[in-house]
């Protein structure tokens, strides 16, 4: 029934042998506490007309609401009513009732003090305040929820029209989202979760399918005072590089005067700067690798309950979250290749992120979105793209304040899965629907629909020349900002106005001989290699004579090697002798040193390293954009051979260092944040072609590229060979046989250009 193909040489999902178009719907019709249904049938026909077919509907376990069937069954059947060839997940949530949570206490959140703080639980389709909130490492709860979604999927599956159901949606955690809500580190009480019984054995079975034996454990950790049955958890004080750390070093706790020395960077032993050190205190590691292991683990649990019943339906969840979000305690991105190697799991699914979303901008996917095609798996960005129906509140923090703001956004974001080549889910989440009722946001749906199907009948299979490099470990070494720095603010403010056409992969599948040939490799969060990947890596870059740029601290840790956090390691990874700092530095820096064609066209004064946009939506905790950026430690070149391309401005280190190694060309970058105008630099300086000097939003797809404004003017396109070039909305032809087009626009608009290569 439900699968996914291989469709020009990349996976799609096929209904009875028709191929879906990469874009869904799902309206928040649920209020007072998922009891009463608020549906209009206009609306979903209108969405229907406009070419939606799969539409997920919020549903809940028998367990929770005895109702829910009722419930579904009504919404279900006046959606069919109102498109008939319509297609349904269900989005079911998992969260236990509230007599479960008291009598099973053990298995909710517990903090270091012993306190299981209550919770409000909101979901678009359940919403309570629980005396507790239910841990995700819960056993008890995966099996008790795995034999409700048992008994609501044998339900659902009994219904007149289930062959309308093509999968399932397991949904649990804050907003059904797979996260817990509470406070993983709470520095206001200091005290931090993962004293629930829960977690311990959760614990031990991770360092059990880790380890084995205690024997083996004792010589990884370097203690003979441990064992896998009664693991240490680690303290408060341990998780201070996780946030602490990043706090300490934006905000001095002493008052600074002009004639005062700089004051050493705290320390309490349990870390190296922003990184858990992994040589003292190695269980740190291993305790977040078991707490993302949970959440994934929990998500296996229930693809296979749903596959055990109906292996031709389709299964996919919330995870794989890297920005956005407090990538260390979040627990739901550490594990992302495990669910991608399960013939289980079929998609991934996470809301692009909230920075950056205004006209101009360009908000990033939270995942390595290329690693999914490797896998057969699909990827669903959840554009819930606000729109003018928005309150005055959410319509001045998105600026998006009419229907051309609405529209450019909308085109924007489709645009940016047909080059990435997602699909995208477009979520209604104001109640009853209001966000895409607007009849010229139909027409536009409708035109979408039908360039996704004409997107499915091309030859899809990528040709990118820059590949970025993420790594699923590090972020459980290091603190939130430094995840946050590398890896986030550089996809959502930096790389989509290069200019290049660029792939994103995990570092665990970089070895991956189907990943194709690349000219530029960009390590952004690498933080953690191991010695075997270490040689792999080393391999491809020598076969394909590329470019290896390598971002702070990469290949810091590893955790096979007798020392497990060296500048060492970083030296033997990037090929360029490092020396390490263990004091906190800022990362102003200077391409002041050796002039080169790596950094051809930069301005030797401009001072880079540090975070310079505007950032329209801040995130709570997680706000590094708003603290000043740091190093601690600092790493920096001491080798003789390597050229010295730009400096720290307050230290004189090399910041930026380039060497020929043993058949490829290595770079070290110092600081956490890199600029797009370096990025552009190095790209070209490996052979990359640039399409644009702009610096406007640019998605390079093989068949596609979606241009978004970031200033109004006269623009220029140049391509790698000769094309036509047609506008896909205005149906407009801007070149018949050229290799560079000129358009003007104003801020903000987006258009998207259909690129049909000709013979040169």
């Amino acid at each position: 029934m439900a699968k996914i193909v291989q469709v020009g040489g990349r996976p799609a999902f096929s209904v009875n042998g028709e191929i879906l178009p990469p874009s869904f719907v799902t309206v928040r019709t649920r209020d007072n506490g998922g009891q009463d249904i608020h549906f209009d049938p206009a609306y979903f026909e209108s969405l229907g007309r406009a070419g939606i077919r799969v539409f997920f509907l919020h549903c809940n376990t028998l367990w929770l609401q005895p109702n829910a069937i009722e419930l579904f069954d009504y919404e279900a059947r006046a959606l069919l009513a109102a498109v008939p060839n319509a297609y349904i997940v269900p989005r079911i949530g998992l969260h236990p009732p509230i007599e479960w949570i008291e009598e099973h206490p053990e298995e909710c959140i517990t903090y270091s003090d012993g306190t299981r703080p209550p919770f409000h639980l909101f979901t678009e389709s359940y919403e309570a305040d629980l005396p507790m909130m239910y841990s995700l490492a819960s056993s008890v709860w995966r099996e008790d929820a795995g034999r409700a979604l048992t008994e609501l999927w044998r339900a659902l599956m009994a219904l007149p029209y289930s062959e309308r159901i093509i999968g399932c949606f397991p949904a649990a955690g804050a907003t059904s989202e797979w996260y817990s809500g509470l406070p993983y580190i709470d520095i206001k009480n200091r005290r931090v979760q993962g004293y629930s019984a829960a977690v311990r054995r959760e614990f031990s079975l991770y360092l059990r399918e880790t380890y084995g034996t205690d024997d083996a454990l004792r010589r990884a950790w370097g203690r003979e005072d441990v064992s896998i049955d009664a693991p240490p958890i680690p303290t408060y004080e341990e998780h201070y590089f996780g946030m602490e750390a990043d706090y300490d070093a934006a905000i001095p706790k002493q008052k600074m005067l002009s004639n005062a020395e700089t004051p050493p960077a705290l320390c309490n032993g349990t870390h190296i700067g922003a990184f858990t050190d992994m040589n003292k205190c190695p269980h740190v590691y291993d305790f977040y690798r078991a707490h993302h292991k949970a959440t994934a683990r929990a998500q296996l649990h229930f693809a296979k309950v749903i596959k055990a019943i109906t292996p031709d339906r389709l299964v996919g969840m919330c995870y794989g979250s890297l920005g956005c979000d407090n990538t260390l305690t979040s627990g739901r991105n550490g594990f992302v290749s495990m669910l991608l190697s399960a013939p289980e799991y079929d998609f991934m699914l996470n809301p692009s992120v909230y920075q950056n979303r205004q006209p101009g901008g360009a908000p990033a996917q939270r995942v390595a979105e290329d690693s999914f095609a490797l896998h057969g798996k699909i990827y669903i960005s959840q554009e819930d793209t606000r729109t003018h129906a928005e309150n005055r509140y959410f319509r001045n923090k998105y600026n998006v304040f009419d229907e051309t703001d609405a529209i450019n956004a909308m085109k924007r974001e489709y645009g940016k899965n047909i080059c990435c080549d997602n699909y995208c889910w477009w979520f209604d989440q104001l109640l009853g629907g209001r966000r895409y009722r607007f009849p010229e946001i139909y027409a536009l749906i409708e035109k979408q629909q039908a360039l996704g199907r004409e997107a499915y009948t091309l030859d899809r299979r990528k040709e990118t020349e820059v590949a970025y490099v993420f790594c699923e470990r590090s972020p459980l070494t290091c603190s939130i900002q430094t995840t946050g720095e590398t890896a986030e603010l550089l996809r959502n403010y930096e790389l989509p106005y290069v200019g290049v056409r660029y792939a994103q992969y995990s570092l665990e599948d970089i070895t991956d001989e189907r990943i194709p040939p690349h000219k530029l490799y960009v390590f952004v969060n690498c933080f953690v290699v191991t010695g075997e990947e270490r040689e792999k890596i080393h391999a491809r870059l020598r076969r394909e004579g590329a470019v290896a740029l390598w971002i702070y601290a990469s290949g810091f840790a590893d955790p096979s090697a007798d020392v497990k956090m060296s500048a060492r390691n970083i030296s033997a990874l990037t090929g360029i002798e490092i020396g390490m700092e263990n004091d906190r530095f800022d990362p102003v820096l200077r391409f002041s040193g050796e002039v080169h064609t790596a950094t051809e066209g930069l301005d030797r004064r401009r001072l880079f390293g540090r975070f310079d946009r505007h950032n329209y939506f801040g995130l709570g905790p997680y706000h590094y954009s708003h603290f000043e950026s740091y190093l601690y430690p600092l790493f920096h070149s001491v080798d003789k051979n390597a050229a010295d391309l730009a400096y720290f401005a307050n230290t004189g280190f090399p910041a930026v260092s380039l060497k020929k190694c043993d058949g490829f060309t290595s770079i070290f970058y110092g600081a956490k944040l890199i600029d797009r105008s370096v990025l552009r630099a190095i790209a070209r300086f490996a052979g990359a072609h640039v399409y644009s000097e702009d610096e406007d939003v640019l998605f390079v797809g093989k068949n596609y590229i979606t241009f978004h404004a970031a200033s109004g003017g006269k623009k220029t396109l140049t391509l790698p060979k000769r094309a036509k070039v047609t506008e896909v909305y205005e149906n407009k032809v801007y070149a018949e046989n050229a290799k560079e087009i000129r358009f003007e626009c104003y801020f903000g608009e987006t258009k998207t250009f259909r690129i049909e290569a000709l013979e040169d």
